[in-house]
């Protein structure tokens, strides 16, 4: 009799306890996998948009000052925000933007007849310690002999009307420029180099402007067309004949 009761006793433990015990083991740990597979998709999201942000703020870029030393493979330049290093290489090119003087013949322009103390715009890309590798660079016409001193900038034309233009410079930043001394052409939306005098109400007097080409060196931002539902084909019904 006792051990009738103690079979049947262990027969209830199987058939009641353990099924939902194992059951809860397995739940769980299904649960678990599932949860730990969604967040290594999501950190491989914003990880792979973080490197998309950073290898954008890192492209197109500008360095603009006056070079304090060079090699045949560096610029030291001096800007107002502090020490730039520029990489040259044969592929880099060079824009002088200074007339030729009277008797003398326009020489091609390269890192060996690139004086110091010219004022350089080096257009290309920026690594993560900070160097910009060229692309190109621009010698840009000093400034006139001014009690002020002369402003370098770039950024894109927002705006113009009456000789006065609003520059949208990199840092997001909006400047007032006044453009009378200028020859060259140029339009809204334009990518331009600018320098000058600040003049009054904090305008600036624009003595040099160039354009920067689009393309390989700065890309204009583009709206992105929102889909648009597509039409299904028309049909056209079969004639029915009667029989």
């Amino acid at each position: 009799m006792n051990k009738a009761l103690v079979s049947i006793i262990v027969i209830i433990v199987i058939n009641f306890i353990l099924p939902p015990t194992f059951a809860l083991d397995s739940t769980p740990s299904a649960t678990v996998k599932e949860k730990l597979d969604a967040l290594k998709a999501e950190i491989a999201s914003k990880a792979a948009k973080l490197k998309s942000e950073i290898n954008r703020k890192l492209t197109n870029k500008a360095y603009i000052g006056i070079i304090k030393s060079k090699s045949d493979a560096s610029i030291t330049l001096g800007s107002k925000v502090g020490t730039k290093m520029v990489s040259v290489n044969q592929d880099t090119v060079y824009e002088d933007k200074n007339p030729v003087k009277k008797g003398t013949k326009k020489v091609a322009s390269g890192i060996l007849t690139i004086k110091e103390e010219s004022s350089i715009a080096a257009l290309g890309d920026v690594d993560d310690t900070g160097v910009l590798h060229a692309k190109k660079i621009v010698i840009l016409q000093p400034p006139a002999s001014n009690l002020q001193p002369p402003v370098y900038f770039w950024g894109q034309i927002i705006s113009e009307s009456d000789e006065i233009v609003s520059i949208k410079t990199k840092d997001s930043a909006i400047k007032t420029v006044s453009m009378s001394e200028i020859k060259l052409k140029f339009k809204t939306d334009d990518f331009v180099i600018i320098t000058g005098t600040l003049g009054k109400n904090d305008i600036l007097e624009a003595k040099f402007l160039y354009v920067i080409p689009k393309g390989p060196l700065l890309k204009s931002k583009t709206a992105t067309p929102s889909a648009t539902p597509k039409l299904a084909p028309k049909t056209t019904p079969k004639p029915t004949t009667k029989p």
